[in-house]
């Protein structure tokens, strides 16, 4: 699931970040367009503090985004390289 999960924030995630200033720029701060930007910023930013919460609460580590095995990363660690696949990770 969490995989999938990854693709498809991949795919979404840019354009909502455009579209979320598209509708906030030159906007008055009491614009429906104004509420809208920020109501697409805010639900990308609880979608972010929510992933990360659950990848920390499930401790198995993270899907590699090419092989999807798991890899255990170490807080504060800077892995580059999936131990399984051998490509870069996010």
């Amino acid at each position: 699931m969490w995989l999938q999960y990854r693709k498809w924030k991949k795919v979404l995630g840019f354009p909502l970040v455009i579209l979320g200033l598209f509708l906030m720029r030159g906007e008055p701060g009491d614009s429906q367009r104004w509420y809208l930007g920020i109501g697409i910023a805010l639900a990308l930013g609880i979608a972010y503090v929510i992933e990360e919460v659950v990848w920390i609460a499930q401790r198995r580590g993270r899907p590699c985004k090419e092989c999807g095995q798991k890899v255990q990363m170490k807080p504060f660690s800077l892995s580059i390289l999936c131990p399984h696949c051998g490509k870069a990770l996010e």
